[in-house]
């Protein structure tokens, strides 16, 4: 069994710094909700490009506000 870390932070570099910890720490991914603040997809996506050593996920990512193509368009993007 795989332990994360969960988590939210209010700016890019900030979470690019989460990231960075996690991976030294040796935890093998990294969740973060869209709840508050930034885009989930979008950020974790910037911020993980500059920290290769751990996997990144949302957890929550709402569906409502977004038509279905431009979910999926977000995802293959990021």
């Amino acid at each position: 069994m795989d332990i994360a870390v969960f988590g939210f932070d209010p700016t890019v570099d900030e979470l690019e710094n989460s990231l960075r910890e996690a991976a030294e720490q040796g935890f093998p991914s990294y969740w973060m909700p869209q709840i508050f603040g930034m885009d989930a997809l979008t950020a974790i996506a910037v911020a993980a490009k500059n920290v290769p050593n751990i996997r990144v996920g949302t957890s929550v990512v709402p569906t409502y506000p977004r038509h279905p193509m431009v979910l999926a368009q977000q995802a293959l993007t990021t």
